[in-house]
């Protein structure tokens, strides 16, 4: 699955007592981010994340018996799975979940999720072994720098969104965890197709979303930027041995 097929949302969220519309920024969206994907998306979501651990212990136990090349070859598909599962079940689960700057929700649909529970909780959920709660609670620079080595964290600012986009390109494709002035989220990258996936705390949307990096949103309006990328080798590993992590300080 590609990360450019990540459904994008609009900003525009329409409640009523039972349910909510969601309208797509590209008409070839609009299923997949219809009520009833989303709905399916969250019905499946205990069981999918069921079947990533298991993928995960298979995965762990071949790769401790596999020779070097073995083991390049292993991690590269272990890295696809992990964005795969963002992309595809995680997130989508996830939007229109409303925001409040206290949300805890550990359940897609349930409750509200502030934005810095909403980056722990699906890094917890597809089983990185970090305290939920104590990383959301970090700012986003600390939340970056527990998976991140500093060298590998981007930190920018006053830069325009041209500027931005042009990093993100040269960074590579993949999954970041970007923190903003007051705002923590995922910006997804593949080729010119960047997305922020986000517990946008902007009306009229404050709820989960996920809407082009360029858009109308904390990201672009942000005076700091900071971006760090997901699934380095060393995360891999610690993903495929369960290694518990300590929230950086």
């Amino acid at each position: 699955m590609s990360l450019s097929s990540i459904p994008l949302l609009s900003s525009l969220f329409i409640y009523t007592s039972l349910s909510f519309c969601i309208h797509a920024q590209s008409p070839v969206l609009k299923e997949a981010t219809s009520e009833n994907f989303i709905t399916n998306k969250r019905s499946i979501y205990k069981e999918n994340l069921s079947q990533l651990d298991k993928y995960r212990k298979n995965q762990a136990a071949t790769y401790k018996n596999a020779n070097n090349t073995e083991k390049k070859v292993i991690l590269k598909q272990v890295k696809a799975r992990l964005e795969a599962e963002l992309c595809t079940n995680v997130f989508p689960a996830w939007y229109g979940t409303p925001w409040d700057f206290n949300g805890i929700s550990k359940t897609p649909g349930e409750g509200k999720i502030a934005c810095g529970y909403f980056v722990s909780t699906c890094l917890v959920h597809i089983g990185y072994n970090v305290p939920r709660i104590k990383l959301a609670q970090q700012p986003s620079q600390r939340i970056i720098k527990t998976f991140v080595q500093r060298s590998g964290m981007d930190i920018s600012s006053q830069r325009s969104m041209d500027k931005i986009r042009t990093q993100l390109k040269q960074s590579g494709n993949g999954i970041y965890i970007v923190g903003l002035d007051t705002h923590v989220g995922f910006v997804t990258v593949e080729d010119d197709t960047m997305t922020f996936v986000h517990s946008s705390y902007y009306r009229p949307a404050r709820a989960v979303t996920a809407e082009l990096i360029d858009t109308k949103n904390p990201l672009s309006d942000s005076k700091y930027r900071v971006f760090g990328k997901l699934f380095s080798d060393k995360m891999l590993i610690n993903w495929l041995q369960n290694h518990r992590y300590t929230v950086a300080r």
